[in-house]
């Protein structure tokens, strides 16, 4: 049997082609600064809500300073961007530490708690399912 290739033809005009648009982040709407590691993410997790909830306001803050290893200071704009209470930011963080994902530096009595993150983070393989 031999194909017809002009059985294949549309008859007509073509379909107009949609242009591809570019894609453009909305200046308004805020993102997850830096890219935090799956292993680091995992880790967090773990650690609590407290420590993950805390954790993503770190990174997103780490985002703003774009890149920079600074230590980021645990303020009320922080706990603000992301809906955290000053108690649980406070566990947020001494779950973290706990859990070998940030370095702390506290000032004392009446200030804000310094934070670097430890992003050389090891996790145990697991194989995909």
């Amino acid at each position: 049997m031999e194909l017809d290739p002009d059985s294949f033809r549309l008859n007509g005009p073509l379909p107009a082609a949609v242009p591809a648009s570019p894609r453009r982040r909305n200046p308004r709407q805020l993102y997850l600064g830096g890219k935090p590691p799956m292993a680091w993410l995992s880790r967090a997790h773990t650690a609590g809500k407290a420590a993950l909830a805390t954790g993503n306001a770190l990174w997103f803050k780490r985002g703003l300073q774009k890149g920079k290893t600074a230590p980021i200071r645990v303020d009320a704009s922080l706990r603000r961007s992301m809906g955290l209470t000053h108690d649980q930011a406070r566990r947020g963080v001494h779950a973290l530490e706990a859990a070998g994902l940030v370095r702390v530096h506290r000032g004392g009595r009446g200030r804000c708690a310094e934070v670097t993150i430890i992003e050389k983070v090891t996790e145990p393989s697991v194989a995909p399912a």
